[in-house]
């Protein structure tokens, strides 16, 4: 699916009004109020790292991490040729222990690759490793409404029931709760993809 990356300016290129960008803008609307001038921020599920050199080149400190090794690659050669500094990690999300605390967590699409019996305790950690006053910025496909078109599967990992990620962050500030459906032509067969975003912020 199309993320926003440093090639272009999404907000003038409509391939790039999917899930990545409109997350994106979630974080920049309240980059204000987080709790440090120069935010660091940790990309879970980084892919080919557009997201994270996006961030990168508007002042966060960032860390992706990423368990495609192929993914890693294209991440450092996008980041050399920018002369971006971005510290790209092999991990996979399923066991990822983070080290340190961040202003921002954010994942675009990668947590449908958590299976059910897991994410609980794997968005406890992510929490445990978020500042007070930071946010998570998340995204995940779900199973689309009564009528919708149905998920794809296998390679988009497992879907999440509705309003299932919102419900991971009781007792944190949602900022943002949305859904919404967009066309998708990958792998060359049109369908459709309902995700749900949140962006909640952690107690001070």
């Amino acid at each position: 699916m199309p993320r926003a990356g440093p090639e272009r300016d999404p907000s003038v290129d409509p391939r790039y009004d999917a899930a990545g960008w409109n997350l994106i803008a979630s974080v920049l609307r309240w980059r204000r109020t987080l709790p440090h001038r120069h935010p660091s921020l940790v990309d879970l599920g980084m892919g080919r790292g557009r997201d994270s050199i996006y961030f990168a080149r508007r002042g966060f400190r960032v860390v992706g991490y990423e368990r495609s090794p192929l993914g890693l690659r294209r991440a450092e050669v996008r980041a050399a040729r920018y002369s971006i500094p971005l510290r790209a990690v092999r991990a996979d999300l399923r066991t990822l222990r983070l080290a340190g605390s961040y202003d921002v967590v954010f994942s675009s699409t990668a947590l449908n690759h958590l299976p059910r019996r897991i994410r609980a305790r794997r968005f406890a950690h992510f929490q445990d490793h978020t500042v007070p006053g930071g946010i998570h910025a998340v995204n995940a496909f779900v199973r689309p409404p009564p009528g919708g078109t149905p998920p794809e599967t296998g390679v988009n990992g497992t879907p999440f029931s509705r309003h299932e990620l919102a419900g991971y962050y009781a007792g944190w500030e949602l900022l943002e709760h949305r859904e919404f459906t967009f066309d998708c032509a990958s792998p060359g067969r049109p369908h459709r993809h309902t995700v749900d975003v949140v962006v909640a912020r952690k107690p001070r």
